[in-house]
């Protein structure tokens, strides 16, 4: 039976391999034909802007595009893909098998024949899961398509359906044993042979088709003299499934009692060898050690720890069962780390426990917080605590010198970059924002004379040192900086380094080839590396205090079969699924409530920093908070040592000549100025090695599953096709050997400017009146467009070759993109001529500007000669007073309930001096001054930043701003900037909260949706505010905010206890909090039937509402059967027949209960 079984699966699924490889040719046809007509297309509806396609040209569904790459047979709309009819998403469930699959599309549906439910999670009864059990066999599928396994594939083998407790998940279902009563089921055949089969009671009921005491001997062999068969008793050996022993069988293949006693937690299970049964040894050699059955252990692709993870790798956990070595990936982007802990046993041996638990890299970034308020010790404390946290520490010879709170296991990021928009411009996306907390600035101080100039404070900044220590600290943040992936390829494109004095000190020299190569060596794990800790009970009280109370090891180990520390991470797991998965949830520190038990899977996706800006924020402000210059200034030594020089020759010499030509050399000599120079570290994404070459190695990999993850890191050709098939392939793409052709983003130039004199090798940017300089003091937007796609960066210095250019193009210019877009500040040079000393010819060389452009394909080919883009500044004096262009917070905003003083930034567009006044007054009468930036690398798109704090606000102030310019003019605003700021009338209150404390929500599948709720009301605008949640290891923002209602799906919730802590802030920044502790409870037991009885018909009792059916055949189908009459849903009746009934009950969840037999006989007898 077994291998007709295997047989006809074979077919099939040779059929469906078959089916799959003429699928691609045709796939492959009409992405050739859908390709040849793009022109057109283009033609005729360019000018439609982005729209939404139910299929692209490239064969993706429902994406929001531009029109051009529309697939033109398929429906399009001008509008977003949710609002559309034919890409609404939702569940769709197959008619014929009963797979529902999620996230599908109305129209996809539509054209598989399925049908359309509006969950789009597919959170619904008929996609509920449980037991399909198919003979000897069992699968964890929809009850629908269990019927359909039957009736296709298994017609010859008994299927039923099942989700009760004993089949509550997979694992169970999978490793599922008969609980019923094991004995002697005697039969006789048609010939009048008296039959007997060791089995259950009710498989004997079943076979008998009468009640089975008559013929059931619950703990007989079929052996037993009583019994009066044919069986002969001990006839031969053999082993029983999911039994560790050899067992005696009869004569009519029965089993019987254990032959030989086989251990199987001393590593001896029952199998064959030589003919004859035996007890084998279930251990495992791996590499020369040898493994306990159970054991698990965990190995990684190279170096972890210390912020050394390498890029694409991924922490992996082996398990030796039954004599073979399985191996489970812990979750992708190092969402989860493999931890260990190594028991040595009474008898001396040493066996390991491993488990993937959720990398807790975020709360290393949250700790730096602690040092605003409670000091950097408070930091060290804390992060030497947390088993997934170090504590970096920086100092070059000054004060740039700070501790920083970093991952000890850097999490992973999507390595192609995702494309962020935020009104026309292009912003950092998460891995960028992460990156960029390392991107600092280090000012050395030198004092110079006319013998030459030396460095006095932050002296390691221009050295090597500075160069291989932020290249650390930028690596340890995840992907970011010079650094490997995990087959120990190197790159440096993840980092720059400059210098504002270049003519002083060239800055910290890059990291040489040959450092870069010391990095591969963390390709390798270290013979002496320690697995990832677990964490200590004080770590895991401080993640989950709640549960380890709670959570009974009975509740979860009946058997008493887990280790300790199995049992420990247990506990802190609490119900989450299944205690073999041994989960540890992670939670943000800052939360004061720390919830108990998680829900959903850990993620096998690339972080989204977006919502944990607060995390970088806290980051840099701890830093900065530590880092303290000296100020050195010029004493006018030259002056003493002059007076002091001539005095001494006029005592010696009597000279008057004599004693003054000695005192002007000791002024010359003795002349010293102040030089600061800015040394400035930039972290960008790590920078995955150009070309495809070694694409192919990340499915060479027997051991770990080659994903997209590990493919990008591989080469910036790789590409990872076949997602979701099972055949999941990386390859390279096409090699082009073209050079990257620049040109004119002729879509984006700022208004009343245009491209000028455009050639092959670069472009002027003018005025569009009179082709000349642009204005003073105004931002400049301008791209570039480039063929093939390539990464670009930026020099003023013509002689930089790209890779020792230290700016990237825009904030996407680190990305392979068609285009990349950047925004230019221009000051009058006339502004720095008085602050700095220049002289006009050094006015006319500030006034005039060049960027060298080179860009590099991903073949890694660039441009030969510099792309230059070139433009001046009109000269001329200043004439013209500042402006103020924004400010923050923003004119007429409100701020928080019960504020009286706020800082603020004044954004101004050229170089001045601002103060305030809460009276309308001439800027000499105002005497609150702001503290303003002159340096032009502090321009933003705003302006130069003036800060400020603002006093005295009541329920409706104003104040008045007046700024000067520093040219030689002193222009003055003759009227004032009017600012208005409003108080908050009342606090912000969260006024509902659903699920409620205390409250328990009850479901019928798992995962379920639970959908939270708030109310707000209060603040600046009546309620309206913007909420987020955070517990049980996750957070994210409300999907429905900014209002007074809010309302999230949690689309994957499991059972157990949820803490959730909800945050809102509204406009001014007034916050309110609130938080629940509710449970999610499962209803998967089935409906107990607790009585059956005659009162003029069948009558039956459930324990809970039910919906009762019954037939007079076991394999009836329960939607098809007679429904018992009930007027309460616990009662149920049915007319009475005198023949044996199978009724099955099924609760308001769906949850059905197995067949019971009732054998009916005639009442009057």
């Amino acid at each position: 039976m077994i291998k007709k079984m295997i047989n006809k699966k074979a077919n099939i699924g040779y059929l469906q391999i078959m089916i799959l490889i003429i699928s691609s040719f045709a796939f492959s046809y009409i992405v050739y034909e859908g390709t040849k007509n793009i022109e057109s297309v283009d033609a005729q509806q360019g000018a439609m802007g982005e729209v939404c396609c139910e299929e692209t040209q490239n064969g993706s569904r429902c994406q929001y595009v531009p029109a051009w790459q529309c697939n033109q047979d398929f429906d399009i709309a001008p509008t977003l893909c949710e609002l559309t009819e034919f890409c609404r998403m939702g569940c769709c469930i197959s008619d014929e098998t009963g797979i529902c699959n999620v996230r599908s599309s109305f129209r996809n549906c539509e054209n598989l024949g399925g049908t359309f439910k509006e969950d789009q999670f597919c959170n619904i009864k008929e996609c509920e899961k449980g037991c399909c059990i198919m003979g000897d066999e069992a699968v964890w599928t929809t009850e629908k398509n269990c019927e359909w396994l039957g009736n296709t594939e298994n017609e010859d083998v008994p299927t039923e359906w099942r989700r009760d407790e004993a089949h509550n998940t997979e694992i169970e279902c999978l490793l599922s044993v008969s609980k019923e009563d094991m004995g002697a089921c005697t039969y006789e055949t048609e010939e009048g042979e008296k039959k007997c089969l060791y089995i259950t009671a009710e498989e004997c009921a079943s076979r008998t088709k009468s009640d089975f005491n008559e013929h059931f001997f619950k703990g007989y062999y079929c052996s037993n003299p009583e019994l009066n068969t044919t069986c002969k008793p001990h006839d031969h050996k053999g082993c029983l499934e999911n039994e560790e022993d050899v067992y005696w069988f009869d004569s009519c293949d029965n089993p019987e009692g254990v032959a030989i006693d086989c251990n199987f937690f001393q590593g001896t299970y029952c199998g064959k060898k030589d003919g004859e049964y035996n007890c084998q040894n279930i251990n495992c050699e791996v590499d020369g050690v040898v493994r306990r059955n159970g054991e698990s252990w965990c190995e990684y692709d190279g170096k972890i720890g210390d912020g050394k993870d390498p890029v694409g790798s991924r922490h992996v956990k082996h398990i030796c069962y039954m004599g073979t070595e399985r191996i489970e990936p812990c979750a992708d982007y190092r969402n989860e780390i493999c931890v260990q802990q190594d028991t040595t046993l009474t008898c001396g041996q040493t066996v390991s426990q491993a488990a993937c638990r959720v990398n807790g890299w975020r709360a290393c970034l949250a700790l730096n917080s602690k040092g605003d308020t409670e000091g950097v010790e408070r930091i060290e404390s804390l992060c030497e605590k947390h088993p997934d946290c170090w504590l970096k520490e920086i100092e070059m010879g000054g004060g740039f010198h700070f501790k920083v709170c970093l991952p000890e296991y850097p999490p992973g990021f999507n390595l192609i970059g995702e494309y962020n928009l935020v009104e026309g411009m292009e912003v950092m996306n998460s891995a960028e924002k992460v990156c960029s907390i390392a991107s600092m600035r280090c000012t050395e101080i030198w004092v110079c004379g006319i013998f030459g100039c030396s460095c006095k404070e932050n002296c390691d900044c221009h050295t090597e040192k500075f160069t291989r220590e932020m290249n650390d600290f930028c690596v340890s943040l995840g992907d970011c900086g010079a650094y490997i992936n995990y087959i120990g390829v190197p790159t440096d494109g993840g980092y720059g380094v400059k210098s504002s004095k270049p003519d002083l000190t060239n800055g910290p020299p890059r990291l040489t080839q040959t450092q870069l190569n010391e990095f591969s060596k963390y390709a390798t794990a270290p013979p002496d590396q320690k697995p990832a800790e677990p964490g200590n009970f004080e770590f895991f009280e401080t993640l989950n205090p709640g549960s380890l109370q709670e959570v009974t090891e009975g509740e979860y180990d009946p058997q008493g079969n887990l280790s300790a520390f199995e049992r420990e991470l247990l506990q802190v797991s609490g119900a989450y699924g299944s205690p073999l998965l041994l989960k540890i949830m992670d939670e943000d520190p800052n939360e004061e409530d720390i919830p108990g038990l998680a829900q959903g899977e850990i993620a096998a996706s690339p972080i989204d920093f977006s919502m944990y800006t607060n995390g970088i924020a806290t980051t840099m402000s701890s830093i900065s908070s530590q880092i303290v210059y000296k100020e050195i200034t010029n004493k006018h030594f030259e002056y003493l040592a002059a007076m002091i020089a001539g005095m001494l020759i006029y005592l010696i010499t009597e000279s008057i000549m004599l004693s003054l030509v000695a005192a002007m050399l000791a002024f010359i000599f003795a002349i010293r100025w102040i030089v600061k120079v800015n040394i400035d570290f930039s972290c960008y994404p790590w920078e995955p090695p150009v070309g495809g070459d070694d694409c192919i190695r990340c499915n060479e990999d027997l051991e770990v599953p080659c994903t997209e993850y590990r493919c990008q890191s591989l080469g910036q050709k790789c590409n990872y096709i076949n997602k979701g098939t099972g055949n999941e392939m990386c390859v390279s793409r096409p090699k082009n050997n073209k050079a990257p052709e620049i040109m004119p983003l002729y879509s984006y130039i700022s208004e009343n400017y245009s491209y000028y004199e455009v050639t092959g090798s670069g472009f002027k940017i003018v005025d569009d009146k009179n082709k000349g300089c642009i204005d003073a003091y105004t931002p400049v937007k301008f791209g570039i467009k480039v063929d093939p796609f390539a990464k670009c960066k930026y020099s003023t210095n013509p002689a930089d070759r790209y890779e020792n250019m230290n700016d990237y193009f825009g904030v996407k210019g680190s990305s392979l993109l068609p285009a990349h877009r950047m925004m230019y500040f221009y000051p009058a040079p006339e502004a720095f001529k008085d602050p700095y000393n220049l002289t006009e010819a050094e006015l006319d060389e500030l006034g005039e500007t060049k960027f060298y452009v080179k860009c590099r394909t991903a073949d890694g080919i660039v441009n030969p000669g510099n792309y230059v883009i070139e433009t001046c500044v009109k000269r001329g004096p200043d004439l013209t007073p500042p402006r103020i262009i924004l400010t923050d917070p923003l004119n007429k905003a409100f701020i928080p309930y019960g504020v009286t003083e706020t800082p603020a930034i004044v954004y101004v567009n050229e170089p001045s001096n601002c103060r305030w006044s809460l009276e309308d007054e001439a800027y000499e009468k105002m005497t609150n001054k702001m503290d303003c930036s002159h340096d032009p690398a502090d321009y933003t798109p705003y302006g130069l930043p003036c800060n400020t704090t603002l006093t005295g606000i009541t329920n409706h102030s104003t104040f008045y701003l007046r700024c000067q310019d520093i040219s030689e003019n002193k222009n003055t605003m003759q009227e004032s900037y009017v600012y208005t700021l409003s108080t908050s009338k009342n606090k912000l209150k969260i006024v509902e909260v659903k699920p409620g404390n205390g409250e328990e929500v009850i479901a019928g599948v798992e995962p379920t949706t639970v959908t939270l709720r708030l109310k707000t009301e209060g603040g600046a605008q009546g309620g309206v505010a913007t909420c987020r949640w955070s517990g049980n290891g996750y957070s994210d923002m409300f999907t429905e905010t900014y209002d007074v209602f809010h309302s999230y799906e949690i689309t994957s919730a499991t059972r157990g206890r949820y803490n959730l802590t909800f945050t809102c802030e509204d406009d001014a920044g007034n916050t309110a909090k609130a938080s629940s502790v509710f449970s999610v409870k499962i209803d998967t037991g089935s409906p107990g039937i607790s009585r059956m009885y005659y009162n003029g018909g069948l009558m039956i009792r459930t324990e809970e509402e039910s919906v009762c059916r019954y037939g007079f055949h076991r394999a009836f189908k329960f939607d098809n059967a007679s429904e018992m009459y009930t007027t309460d849903g616990l009662e149920h009746t049915a007319k009475w027949v005198t023949r044996t009934y199978y009724i099955q009950c099924e609760d308001e969840f769906g949850n059905k209960g197995s067949k019971k037999t009732i054998r009916a006989y005639d009442p009057l007898y």
